[in-house]
């Protein structure tokens, strides 16, 4: 298998991989093994739901459209953007697994600084378990297709699941989602 071309030696830069990320579209080979990630995010959500980390309150569905919309916007597409649309080239590896380690340690984060879009719920190993599955399932398919494409619909899947179905409340007392 040859490498996307933003991902050889000699690569360009952090802003050349990310125009590069977002050009790119996804084959038919990236597209399946995208699909098989995004059904291991869900899964690691149904096991946090099943051990109580998550707990079911559906949002009104007058509110499902706006919601699919926000969700595309922030977190996904802006996310990965900050998070892996620059991973490629000379030293990919190790960008893959800081990257990796940021996006994880940016959801207590939020709560730390106290920033709106903070969460309860990012301070509970289980839901960080979740977290990191988004994470290496985005990390993995954006250095595997080149493309930040598949990864933005992986985010934006979970994000969308967890909101609608979970409407952002814990089990231990979290916030409705806005």
């Amino acid at each position: 298998m040859t490498q996307p071309p933003e991902q050889r030696p000699g690569a360009p830069g952090p802003f050349a991989q990310t125009l590069a990320s977002l050009r790119r579209l996804p084959d038919m080979r990236a597209a399946l093994e995208a699909l098989g990630l995004f059904i291991l995010v869900l899964l690691a959500g149904a096991w946090a739901a099943n051990d109580g980390v998550l707990t079911l309150n559906p949002l009104d569905r007058s509110h499902q459209q706006t919601l699919w919309l926000s969700a595309f916007l922030m977190p996904a597409l802006i996310e990965e953007l900050v998070f892996r649309s620059w991973i490629g080239g000379r030293g990919a590896a190790l960008a893959a697994v800081a990257s990796f380690l940021a996006f994880v340690l940016w959801h207590p984060v939020q709560v730390w600084l106290n920033l709106p879009s903070a969460r309860p719920v990012f301070m509970d190993p289980g839901f960080l378990m979740v977290v990191a599955t988004l994470g290496f399932a985005c990390t993995l398919t954006r250095v595997r297709s080149g493309s930040i494409w598949p990864a933005v619909v992986i985010h934006w899947g979970a994000v969308v699941a967890w909101l609608a179905l979970f409407g952002g409340d814990v089990a231990s007392g979290g916030v409705q989602a806005s």
